[in-house]
């Protein structure tokens, strides 16, 4: 009854902090670095709605709670592809996590580039450049440390934003130095608290902070949900919700299949055209999200992973991303 009681009380403070959601922000659209926000690197986060802060785990804690780096007891090398929309593509992710006992260090790269987009000058009037390319990336460098028999994590990271805008119009090239800070308990096999405070030590016009609250609650075996309450320095607090189901490993011999569905809070995006999602009544979906994974331990000796997402944006399209995993 205790537990019952702590969990409530959570989702009722993060569901009233999450009416914030919906406000229209002041601050919102004046930060840079916004391709942080795209959701690189962990399609399982993705498909959870971005619920992961309590549940980071792995080199995927590097984007979203550092302090996840200390859960992982193998070393794992991961790729990730993200599809965007509106032709965004993010073709390279790659991440690394290697434990040294209690202590695990990580580090992971991204990158992305856009070609061909509208360029105005300072007074909004078109230009006609078509070399112009937007190459935008970050490396970052993490480490993190179990305490108390592994039930409270603390991690940090350091991480260099690049940012470049080359044309014969208009270039901008900058670098920004930001950190994060992680901490996750886990008192039981139940229950799993998460915080993390990311991309401070820069101004908001290079690179805007966030903060992320969360919980996840294993309701049984097979079946997990997680909550999450985030802010951006530059927009409003957004509320997410996942929960994922793992068929019994009796039906599976070789692996683990996993199910997904999340939901984050979102701008409305209208309506698409595409019959597939018509057909599916996700054309107006705005903030639902989809995905799968799979794994197996016996693959040539190693543990490996597929990870699939997918989230509907209204008539802005479809966002795809995949993430492959190998742990050794």
């Amino acid at each position: 009854m205790r537990k019952q009681a702590v969990l409530w009380l959570m989702a009722a403070a993060l569901l009233l902090g999450a009416r914030r959601a919906w406000a229209i922000d002041s601050s919102a659209g004046t930060g840079g670095a916004s391709f942080l926000k795209l959701g690189q690197g962990s399609a399982r986060a993705m498909a959870l709605g971005r619920a992961y802060v309590a549940i980071a785990e792995g080199s995927d804690a590097l984007t979203w709670n550092p302090a996840g780096l200390a859960v992982t007891q193998q070393k794992e090398f991961v790729y990730s592809y993200l599809r965007y929309i509106q032709e965004v593509d993010s073709p390279l992710y790659m991440a690394y996590a290697h434990p040294m006992g209690r202590t695990v260090w990580g580090a992971n790269i991204a990158y992305l580039s856009v070609d061909g987009f509208d360029v105005r000058d300072t007074n909004g009037i078109p230009q006609d450049d078509k070399t112009t390319q937007l190459r935008d990336g970050f490396v970052s460098v993490g480490l993190a440390r179990s305490f108390w028999y592994e039930k409270f994590f603390v991690g940090g990271a350091l991480r260099v934003v690049h940012e470049g805008i080359e044309g014969a119009q208009v270039t901008s090239v900058h670098d920004t130095l930001v950190a994060d800070v992680g901490f996750l308990l886990k008192p039981n096999n139940v229950l799993s608290l998460g915080l993390a405070i990311q991309n401070f030590g820069s101004s908001v016009e290079n690179v805007p902070g966030i903060t992320r609250g969360g919980a996840a609650f294993k309701v049984s075996e097979f079946i997990n949900l997680s909550l999450e309450l985030s802010k951006a320095a530059d927009s409003g607090s957004r509320f997410s919700l996942g929960g994922e189901f793992q068929v019994p490993e009796q039906y599976l011999e070789v692996g683990q299949l996993t199910f997904r569905a999340g939901y984050h809070t979102t701008d409305n995006h209208g309506q698409s055209f595409d019959d597939t999602l018509k057909s599916l009544r996700l054309d107006k979906s705005s903030g639902l999200s989809f995905g799968f994974g799979l794994y197996t331990s016996q693959a040539f000796g190693y543990g490996m992973g597929l990870d699939y997402a997918f989230v509907p944006y209204g008539a802005l399209g479809t966002v795809d991303q995949i993430t492959l995993k190998l742990k050794f």
